[in-house]
């Protein structure tokens, strides 16, 4: 049984919160991870052995409300971790979480901008995310309005919106995000949710 540790994500979690509805029990490094010496104090701030993560090792994990992870150590030290170091082997709770709607420009772009929302929607199932994709919605017309409407329908079934580069200069994508400001939901990018939550340490 993998073991359950207490930490601030699991009660409550920032707009900016990386991870959705989710919160990451175990983590396996993907690179060797040493605690940082500090400033003048170098490690004799630390009493006993240095924290250090080696690649492949698993180690329960404590989140803070921002998603910042650390890697618990056996001795119970903690080793803050940044993204690329780790990938998220388990999860607290592994029941499906409601979708991100993935928002960005349409209207006057090639095959309206279609590849790029699919493109972006593939990276991020693949680490895990649920992902409604407006570029998937079927449109019995294409009158901009009818369609609008139908995606900001999917858009409040959803916990969070992702943006793709140049949703601000899109009509269409600042409604979808000022909507979802307005109702509360996080607005995050959808390329810093890739930063943050690795495969393999490659996005």
């Amino acid at each position: 049984m993998e073991p359950f540790i207490d930490c601030p994500a699991l009660h409550s979690r920032s707009d900016g919160y990386p991870f959705g509805d989710r919160v990451p029990r175990t983590v396996r490094m993907v690179k060797t991870v040493t605690a940082d010496p500090m400033p003048v104090l170098g490690y004799s701030y630390i009493n006993g052995a240095i924290p250090t993560a080696v690649i492949s090792q698993t180690f329960p994990a404590w989140t803070n409300k921002h998603g910042a992870v650390s890697a618990m150590m056996p001795d119970g030290k903690t080793l803050g971790l940044k993204p690329g170091e780790f990938e998220i082997a388990s999860w607290h709770d592994a029941t499906p979480q409601k979708p991100l709607y993935l928002s960005g420009p349409m209207t006057g772009l090639p095959d309206l901008n279609f590849p790029a929302f699919h493109e972006m929607s593939a990276r991020l199932r693949a680490v895990g995310h649920a992902v409604v994709n407006p570029a998937e919605i079927e449109h019995p017309t294409k009158d901009w309005n009818e369609c609008l409407r139908r995606d900001i329908v999917a858009l409040v079934a959803c916990h969070s919106v992702a943006t793709l580069p140049g949703w601000e200069h899109s009509k269409g994508a600042r409604l979808e995000v000022l909507i979802a400001e307005r109702l509360g939901m996080a607005v995050v990018s959808a390329l810093d949710l890739l930063s943050v939550e690795m495969v393999g340490g490659t996005p």
